[in-house]
């Protein structure tokens, strides 16, 4: 009797699940575009080097002794970004590594409103006093329900460029398929 109770319920648990998952489900924000910025840069540290003097070369020991003091210059890299009228968003990016010398990564997501929509956008280079625009992109994107926008590099890796959109669609088992 015993068993026949655990197998009832267990068979009832079973089909309360199969029928809960035909539930039909929408997720929030599913009539909403992304905008992804997505690249890799190989961006090149500056070293500025001089002579070690007699002096330091003395006080060094043997197997340290490099004829030049090479000091890497730590530039700041930021991604301003502007949509429509909005004000401009600036995000700070780090390059990888423990000295900040591996390429640099940009991966950001922007969720948008179905509809036409100014994208303007600067990667910064800030080193001392010193600032330099290494890409731009300023251009009027359509942002259709369930798409996402990708900006990211050209092939030779000096200006931004957009992808064309894929539709984010629901599979035939009513999984997400991009």
């Amino acid at each position: 009797m015993r068993l026949a109770v655990i197998g009832f319920c267990s068979g009832a648990l079973v089909l309360a699940i199969a029928a809960l998952s035909q539930a039909p489900y929408t997720p929030p924000g599913s009539s909403d575009a992304m905008l992804r910025f997505s690249w890799r840069m190989n961006v090149k540290a500056e070293e500025t080097c001089r002579p070690r003097t007699q002096a330091e070369l003395d006080g060094l020991p043997v197997h340290m002794r490099t004829p030049e003091v090479c000091t890497v210059d730590s530039a700041n890299y930021t991604l301003v970004l502007r949509i429509d009228a909005l004000a401009p968003d600036t995000i700070h990016l780090i390059r990888g590594g423990l000295k900040g010398d591996r390429p640099l990564f940009v991966l950001e997501d922007r969720t948008l409103s179905p509809g036409e929509h100014h994208v303007r956008v600067k990667l910064v280079r800030v080193a001392g006093s010193g600032m330099k625009v290494l890409a731009s992109f300023d251009t009027t994107l359509e942002a259709a329900p369930g798409t996402i926008q990708l900006i990211t590099l050209d092939h030779d890796g000096d200006r931004l460029v957009a992808r064309s959109p894929r539709a984010h669609r629901r599979g035939r088992h009513g999984r997400d398929e991009l």
